[in-house]
């Protein structure tokens, strides 16, 4: 299976720097960027696709993920990726291994709720994506909502989008409908991003991610985790 990451057109990205370097865990075909391709990294290498990215980061994440699923070229299943996605551990079985769940959506936005106090344009919108599960028929909706990788496929996803509900709200919980929609037997595991205030971080050994504010301290793991340049840097 090829690896798509969605990031945005930058001329430097050093999360995604580590986030390639922790590829050598993950079994996999090519390597898409979809959006850009920062300087550090060997466009030879990868295969690259600069997109003109004009909305916010949901819709240009959206539109991205849409033009992956529409590319020819991509692989049918492939493992989606962000730039802040760390995989610390061997994976041997993708499909089993990176089906993963955070339990179910109201669950979730109570966790959020008490976290931030108030519900966020997000949140709202993840409400509206548990409401419109259950109008579909799903009693408990699951959230799929992890910064972790996911194996998804192309048609399936494409199928997602043509839902008039995409277009209705805010974008940002394609995964959830997707996961839903087409995915059984799903692990639940807390959510494995890193925050600088250590309130809310779990512990995982086989994935990370990071925000801005913590980006020193993860990156300091990583460094002793992965120390050598991988294939697909300059």
């Amino acid at each position: 299976m090829d690896v798509v990451y969605l990031i945005k057109n930058s001329q430097y990205n050093e999360e995604l720097i580590y986030s390639l370097r922790s590829l050598v865990n993950l079994p996999h075909d090519r390597v898409f960027l979809i959006g850009g391709c920062p300087c550090e990294i060997d466009g030879a290498k990868v295969q690259a696709v600069r997109l003109n990215q004009t909305g916010d980061k949901f819709k240009n994440t959206q539109n991205n993920l849409k033009f992956a699923c529409e590319y020819v070229g991509i692989s049918e299943d492939f493992i989606l990726m962000n730039d802040d996605f760390f995989i610390l551990k061997p994976i041997k079985d993708p499909v089993k291994e990176l089906n993963l769940c955070r339990g179910t959506i109201l669950n979730v936005l109570t966790e959020l709720r008490k976290r931030h106090g108030q519900d966020s344009p997000y949140m709202s919108s993840m409400a509206q994506t548990m409401v419109y599960l259950q109008d579909l028929g799903y009693k408990e909706p699951l959230s799929y909502e992890l910064h972790t990788p996911m194996v998804i496929n192309k048609n399936k996803f494409l199928s997602v989008f043509s839902a008039p509900y995409i277009k209705s709200i805010r974008p940002g919980h394609q995964r959830s409908l997707y996961g839903n929609m087409f995915l059984k037997d799903s692990e639940k595991i807390d959510d494995v991003k890193f925050y600088r205030d250590f309130v809310f971080n779990p512990g995982s050994d086989k994935f990370l991610s990071t925000e801005d504010n913590s980006w020193p301290i993860v990156k300091y793991k990583l460094e002793k985790l992965f120390p050598s340049k991988s294939e697909y840097e300059i």
